[in-house]
């Protein structure tokens, strides 16, 4: 049990890195994922006209769930040992929320992506996503800069 609440509440840490950059790093981090996912997509610039601002849309509302997660999270790690079963119980129930939270919002978006983009680029879109976080961590680790940054 101790096992799966330090899991749940380390689990999604790493999302969460970019939130946490200061407002530069946060806007070039962000400029190099349009650049990857347009690229990524090949979006034509009509797509790429209506994509993003749904594609922002969707990632501010999961910006302000993961917010409020980590503030179930931190709560629950500074408090563990203090904390009764119940309590435990409660905001392990809590968290299991917040990634149903994460997933309906992505299912929502995933129906609105589907009438204006093509179903490859909908299903591209996702691997996309996920190669541009490897590639940040490869970045990050490698040459510890975020790709096609200077260096810190």
């Amino acid at each position: 049990m101790i096992l799966l609440v330090i899991v749940a509440f380390n689990a999604l840490q790493p999302a969460h890195a970019q939130e946490e950059l200061e407002p530069s790093k946060r806007e070039r981090l962000e400029a190099l994922k349009v650049a990857y996912l347009t690229q990524e997509l090949s979006l034509t610039p009509e797509e790429a006209q209506q994509f993003w601002p749904l594609y922002n849309e969707m990632a501010n509302k999961m910006r302000d769930i993961r917010k409020e997660q980590r503030g179930n999270r931190m709560d629950a790690k500074e408090n563990f040992d203090s904390m009764s079963d119940a309590e435990l119980s409660a905001a392990i129930d809590k968290e299991l929320a917040y990634e149903q939270q994460e997933l309906d919002l992505k299912k929502e978006y995933n129906a609105k992506f589907k009438k204006i983009l093509p179903i490859k680029k909908v299903a591209k879109l996702h691997a996309s996503e996920k190669g541009f976080r490897k590639e940040l961590l490869k970045g990050a680790r490698d040459k510890r800069k975020i790709p096609g940054g200077p260096p810190h």
